[in-house]
């Protein structure tokens, strides 16, 4: 399709202050995807694209980030030995990424080169040819969207979001683990293959490696895209659009306020480890209480602000979790001195103690399993504030009810979840020590298809960080008492940023990769 360049602008005599400014704001969009791999992320590009481009009369621009490991590769492709070579491909994709990272010291490097693609683009639509001279007051607003995929870590998403604020957006998508290696199955990569490339994916625990995961959970829009729901898929989307222009009246839906109001309980908590909300609804939606992770005080209830006696751990200076895994592991060690059979280990050539083997010895302890253990804690889980609140105030309305939280429930929660009721829960950051379905499997599953244990899913719908954003300060809605008829080939984003920033923010990430190396003056 062709460039869609707003209509001029009528001249600034007699605007105020702030009409001018509102007549610098761009039409651009820029949607970072962000998904683990096997998702069904494609289905998702491929829906906001249509979209876009036939009822917003908007160009899209898809810019893979995967292609400047290409460009900019510091290893060629070799299959590794007895491999498949989609899982090589992946492999190699991966690896060439981290090193990119780490050789020009730049988490975001690849982000800033798809910046620096779609700066050229604008100075070339704009006939720039000298880029020191550049007058941004003289760019067109084109009705334009960048569909970046896909962002893999903390870095690019905040730098792309630092760069271009209210015109960016990040969609996670989540595919069930069961479709997602049905799909890495279909590239001819073996069972033990995709459960690796899997894992890598999600987190590598270095500082330039991936970290889909953490990054996942920041996003603006969730959504959890099946097999089983690929028809709702493109209602799903025009919704988050609508939302996007205020092309069309929407209200939240009862998941997206719950989850709003666990993630606002989350800001009561003082937890020196993670601030965690809860939310419990009714089986009508109706929501019955809410609750946060911090300590208990005599008489009900937790410590808030300004209550006497309080000794929580941001007043003690320390973790008590942590103090007592730490106390732990000095005790298996002075356990290991004590042994006759064992104490040998500790001894160096000479067979005299060794305190650097001692220190390595528990180094090793805590990365263990130990690092694991939750149940030092003094502080009451939110899903168990809010559990208790509930049962206090409202008797037996948890039964069937649901559960929200900003992460994904412990083993130590989720036994309380059972015995309330509850039958199903939704979450937003997972919790990799939690162990409820090894330990529940019986009660408890991943499979939004069962009917028959209680269901724990990522949350689909807007982000709590935007439902302020989106849900209130409406644009005027009617005239002479009737609703304004929205054109949707001509209506802007609800919020946005000035064209004349946009040119001059990209310059800094440019000027970054000179800095790094990676471009030439």
């Amino acid at each position: 399709m062709g460039l869609k360049e707003q209509e001029p602008q009528g001249g600034n005599i007699g605007k105020t202050t702030r009409e001018k400014v509102k007549n610098t704001l761009t039409e651009e969009l820029f949607f970072g995807i962000c998904a683990p791999i096997g998702s069904l992320k494609q289905e998702v590009i491929t829906s906001l694209t249509k979209i876009l481009e036939d009822k917003y009369n908007y160009d899209v621009v898809p810019l893979k980030l995967s292609k400047y490991i290409d460009n900019y590769k510091i290893n060629d492709f070799e299959a590794l030995p007895g491999k498949t070579t989609a899982y090589s491909n992946l492999k190699y994709k991966i690896n060439e990424g981290n090193r990119i990272r780490l050789k020009y010291k730049n988490n975001s490097v690849l982000a800033e080169l798809a910046i620096q693609e779609i700066h050229l683009s604008r100075l070339e639509e704009n006939k720039v040819k000298e880029p020191e001279k550049l007058d941004p007051t003289t760019f067109k607003s084109v009705r334009r969207c960048y569909i970046i995929d896909s962002i893999k870590n903390k870095e690019e998403l905040l730098l792309l979001r630092r760069i271009y604020t209210k015109n960016f957006f990040q969609f996670s998508i989540f595919s069930p683990v069961d479709e997602r290696v049905k799909t890495l199955r279909k590239k001819d990569l073996s069972p033990s293959e995709v459960e690796n490339i899997v894992e890598i994916d999600d987190f590598e625990n270095d500082n330039h490696g991936q970290n889909v995961r953490g990054t996942f959970t920041l996003g603006d829009f969730f959504l959890r895209v099946a097999d089983s729901n690929l028809e709702e898929l493109d209602l799903k989307i025009e919704r988050f659009l609508h939302l996007i222009f205020e092309s069309e009246i929407i209200t939240p839906s009862i998941e997206e306020t719950a989850m709003y109001s666990a993630k606002s309980a989350a800001g009561n908590s003082a937890c020196l480890s993670r601030q965690v909300g809860a939310s419990i609804t009714d089986e009508s939606g109706e929501l019955i209480s809410t609750g946060w992770n911090d300590v208990p005080k005599f008489g009900g209830n937790l410590y808030r602000e300004n209550v006497p006696n309080d000794m929580r751990c941001k007043i003690k200076g320390y973790c008590s979790n942590d103090t007592q895994k730490d106390i732990l592991v000095n005790k298996v060690i002075e356990s290991i001195r004590k042994d006759d059979d064992l104490k040998s280990i500790l001894h160096d050539k000479e067979g005299e103690v060794s305190l650097e083997i001692i220190n390595n010895l528990k180094t090793s302890l805590r990365k263990s399993k130990i690092k694991d253990l939750i149940e030092f804690s003094r502080s009451v889980h939110a899903e168990m504030h809010a559990i208790i609140a509930g049962s206090q105030m409202s008797g037996s309305k948890m039964i069937n009810g649901k559960l929200f939280c900003t992460t994904y429930p412990c083993h130590n929660c989720a036994r309380h979840i059972i015995v309330a009721g509850i039958k199903e829960v939704y979450y937003i950051e997972p919790y990799v020590k939690s162990l409820c379905l090894t330990l529940h499997e019986d009660a408890i599953t991943e499979d939004e298809k069962s009917s028959g244990k209680v269901r724990i899913l990522v949350f689909d719908g807007v982000a709590p960080r935007n439902y302020l954003t989106f849900f209130t300060n409406f644009v005027e809605r009617k005239k002479n008492g009737k609703l304004i008829p929205i054109d949707f080939e001509t209506i802007k984003p609800k919020i946005s940023k000035s064209l004349q920033a946009l040119p001059t923010l990209e310059q800094q990430a440019i000027h970054s990769l000179k800095e790094c190396g990676i471009i030439n003056d």
